[in-house]
Order: structure tokens, then sequence, then C-alpha cells
């Protein structure tokens, strides 16, 4: 594999469902794929031979984005590969689903880490034209034992701000707060029945989100210019919470 070739979008948190389908479609679109994920080993293997069915080239590495060492053992991959992500599409989360009052300093660190913390750093030294991340309605409202998430996506919203502006006019910079997604990450929330219909029930479209509809915008962010979106944060939501 020449990893030098082709035009390349780097997708960390490619182990999510989210992130799998972003991936496939970003191959799909015509980009090589690099992909950066930790928890679940068995995910990227199947994302790779998925990719690898459809002649999409691609490339894997499989570490956690806690702390400096793993970014920069995710910055000299990429360095060393050649393959200057044109694209960063970030969607790498971590966090523990308990009141504030049950959460330690490990927790919290572990938490914005990888949700916040790494983002902004592998953003910052990569520089891709585009840079989209992935956040949720939690960075501005309260749920019910995502508290430590929560705060990390509105830390996440904050750094995309200030890289829209450190990084501009290169970098164009896009956020997706994204509605709720069944997701076994989604399900481990606290009531996650109940706040799933709620949530159906005050969303207009009458379904959730689906790792489809989050692909299909992220890969309209990355091949069109909208240069003059840069900084902004969008709604992908199916309409919920419009009303009163």
């Amino acid at each position: 594999m020449d990893q030098g070739a082709g035009r390349w979008a780097l997708v960390a948190g490619a182990t999510s469902p989210i992130g799998s389908e972003v991936a496939l479609r970003l191959g799909e679109a015509g980009y090589s794929v690099a992909l950066l994920g930790f928890r679940h080993p068995e995910a990227l293997a199947r994302l790779e031979g998925a990719l690898e069915r459809r002649g999409i080239v691609h490339a894997s590495l499989r570490t956690s984005l806690h702390g400096q060492e793993g970014i920069d053992r995710a910055l000299g991959w990429v360095e060393e590969g050649g393959m200057r992500p044109e694209v960063l599409l970030f969607l790498a989360a971590s966090g523990v689903m308990r009141p504030i009052g049950e959460l330690s300093m490990h927790h919290l660190g572990w938490t914005f880490g990888v949700t916040s913390f790494s983002m902004a750093l592998l953003a910052s030294r990569l520089k891709p034209r585009k840079l989209i991340a992935v956040s949720s309605p939690g960075a501005g409202r309260a749920v019910a034992g995502y508290g430590a998430v929560g705060a990390a996506k509105a830390s996440m919203e904050a750094f995309l701000r200030y890289l829209a502006l450190e990084l501009a006019p290169a970098t164009s910079v896009y956020g997706i707060r994204v509605g709720l997604v069944e997701t076994p990450a989604a399900s481990r929330l606290p009531g996650f029945p109940e706040v799933r219909e709620r949530v159906l029930s005050a969303t207009p479209m009458g379904r959730l989100v689906t790792p489809g509809d989050v692909a299909e915008l992220a890969v309209v962010l990355a091949r069109e210019p909208l240069e003059m979106l840069t900084g902004s944060i969008l709604d992908l939501d199916g309409g919920m919470g419009l009303s009163i």
C-alpha cells in the first residue's frame, strides 16, 4: 500500500458505529482513509475488511488518545506514513456515565483527555484543510449521568472556536452537534429507554439520528468549500428542541 498516494482523511474514533460509517462514506467519496481507534479492536478489523472489499486505500493505528504518548504516537504514524491528512474527522470520546458526585479526578482527566484535549492537539499539529468534530446536545444541556462527557464536549466546542481563529484561513473548522443516536454508548445513559422516548416525542422528524445521517453531513463538509461556515456548530437532530 502506497500510503503517500491520494487525498487522506484521518478518522479519530473510527471504531464507533458513527466513526465506521463516516470512514466508509469518506472512502466512497474518493478519500484514502487513516483510522485511529482503541477500545474495540474487533470493530477496527471489521472496518478494515469493509474498506478492503471496496478497494479503498486505508491504514490504521490502535492507540489511546488519553495522554501525550498516544498523541505523539498518532502524529508520528501520520508523518512516517506520509499521509498528510486533508481532513481530520474527530469522533473520539470516552467517559464515565455517573453523577458528578461519583466522579474522581481520574475519571474527569480521562474524559477530557480523550474527548477534548486530544482533538485540540491533533488539529493544531496536523493543520488539515478541514477539521470536523462531533459534539452532542449535552454540551449545552444537562442530561442525567452525562456530566463528565457533556462538559468535555462543551470544552471541545470551545477549542473549535479557538482553532477556527488560530488556523484560519488555511483550515476550515466545523462542529456537528449530533442528536441521540441509538448506539451501545448511548444505551449506557441512566434511564436510556425513557430518554429515547422523550427525544422521539420532541423531534419533529419523528426518528432518531442515524450514523448515516452524520456521515452524509460529514462528507458534504469535507468536500464542499464552505469556508465561511468556519467556527460553526451545526445541529443535526431532526429539529429536536425547536418547540417550547
